[in-house]
């Protein structure tokens, strides 16, 4: 049985061409079938569903839990806060809200609240499942570093010895060998239509030399990674000291700088290494907002332009004003990564609007998204003009690109498909009941804080991180 989507435009490819007015979209078994021409209908501008190339789920926001925006390296203890909540009820959160400003695909990297990675994996592909979403799960292995670059000397230096072990004892992991053997099982447990596993050591710094060869192995047989790369500066001084041939080379002796390598960030690349990842087939996942959030600054557009880099965009769960607003985040990516006057160059709009729509899914499964277009899996999202575009003077193509870059938000989205699946209708979920879900989600994160509140010693040792990142000050 097919269905037709009429609308008042249709923007079948944002990265490729201009808007059209009227016309429809024909789905039938999950996918377009046809894009046809015609009168405008109704207050509809169809675009491609967007991917959110890199996020953690978030339901529960950190600043909800006293974690103030700064820097990365300060913020991570902050996280020490964070109360124990259900994974699924987290998730279900996190994917609602994404779905509201038109997220189709989420490459989740996950954060375990406990030892269960199996249990905690369906739970979240559950959640992906009842907002809608298409989902790959990120399962983190580590083994390193999880108190400092230093291995943990500043914070220990700081410590009582009690306290110092119990910081131990909760960071302790299994051996690499059981790491990966739990993201297989993940993978056994989760994976079928619309979810992928992937591995997700955390990054170069938070795994050993034996631990990135053993990730590489594993992944050689077709598995897709997925790491946070470069972020900060004491991440880029990290690296510098312990592989000082750069990002690319410290990848390509683990045996994963490949096609099927997906980085985060990215803020301090340099431009020798952002042209070898490149030319490796690797993608980039942005997070612009996330970046300002936490003090590392911005990446630098005019070097991914120049090596033409495949680019995803995401949300990392730290949207400017903690919306998840996947659409803005899109704009200001463009803004801040775009070209400076006329003789500065960087990321093109054309570029931005790529890696929303259509790479950034190739970190989910290493396929690009190729658009409303026949053939292709119907995920679409249906905009009201009226909503950021009522003042419009014309139906111009140009006007309506304009309009949508400058204005498109979270709040225009009326409805949104997957695989044909309406999972957003009327600006409203679906699949769940989101506010009684958001309820829920911070009445547990409240009783959990009353019964076991934060360990004092997090101020201790953020500070004893903070003066190390310092130079002692």
């Amino acid at each position: 049985m097919s269905e037709t989507v009429r609308s008042a435009a249709i923007w079948p490819r944002p990265w490729a061409g201009p808007p059209q007015a009227g016309g429809a979209v024909v789905v039938e078994a999950g996918r377009v079938t046809a894009v046809e021409a015609g009168a405008p209908s109704g207050d509809l501008l169809l675009v491609p569903g967007l991917v959110n190339a890199h996020d953690h789920g978030r339901g529960l926001l950190p600043l909800a839990m006293g974690a103030p925006d700064g820097p990365l390296e300060a913020w991570l203890w902050d996280l020490w806060r964070t109360p124990a909540t259900d994974p699924y009820l987290t998730a279900l959160v996190a994917f609602g809200r994404m779905a509201l400003s038109g997220v189709t695909t989420v490459v989740h990297n996950h954060l375990p609240q406990g030892p269960d990675m199996v249990a905690e994996a369906k739970a979240v592909a559950r959640a992906a499942r009842d907002v809608g979403l298409r989902l790959a799960f990120v399962a983190p292995v580590l083994d390193r570093n999880l108190a400092g670059y230093d291995g943990g000397a500043a914070v220990e230096a700081a410590l009582a010895a009690r306290d110092w072990q119990a910081i131990r004892a909760a960071q302790a992991q299994p051996p690499v060998e059981e790491q990966i053997a739990a993201v297989r099982e993940v993978a056994g447990a989760i994976d079928g239509p619309g979810i992928v596993t992937q591995f997700g050591p955390p990054g170069p710094q938070w795994l050993s030399e034996a631990g990135w060869q053993a990730v590489g192995e594993a992944a050689a047989g077709g598995w897709r990674s997925h790491v946070h790369l470069l972020e900060t500066r004491l991440q880029r001084d990290w690296l510098d000291a312990e592989c000082p041939e750069g990002a690319a080379a410290f990848f390509a002796r683990a045996g994963l700088l490949n096609e099927r390598l997906t980085v985060a960030h990215g803020v301090f690349l340099r431009r020798d290494e952002i042209a070898a990842l490149a030319d490796a087939g690797a993608t980039l996942a942005l997070n612009t907002s996330s970046n300002l959030r936490l003090a590392s600054g911005v990446a630098d557009g005019a070097a991914l332009a120049a090596a033409g880099i495949r680019l995803g965009v995401g949300l990392d769960g730290m949207a400017l004003d903690d919306e998840s607003d996947m659409l803005r985040e899109v704009r200001l990516t463009a803004m801040l990564l775009g070209p400076r006057r006329f003789d500065t160059p960087g990321l093109s709009r054309e570029a931005v609007l790529r890696a929303a729509f259509s790479d950034g899914r190739v970190a989910f499964d290493g396929a690009a998204a190729p658009g409303l277009v026949a053939g292709a899996e119907a995920d679409t999202i249906g905009l009201s003009l009226s909503a950021f575009a009522g003042d419009r003077v014309d139906d111009a193509p140009e006007t309506l690109a304009a309009l949508a870059l400058g204005r498109w938000r979270r709040e225009a989205v009326r409805e949104v498909r997957v695989a044909g699946r309406r999972i957003v209708a009327e600006g409203l979920l679906t699949g769940i009941d989101l506010p009684a879900a958001e309820a829920e989600l911070t009445a547990q994160a409240r009783a959990d804080r009353t019964e076991a509140p934060p360990p004092g010693w997090i101020a201790q040792a953020r500070a004893a991180r903070v003066r190390a990142a310092s130079g002692g000050r």
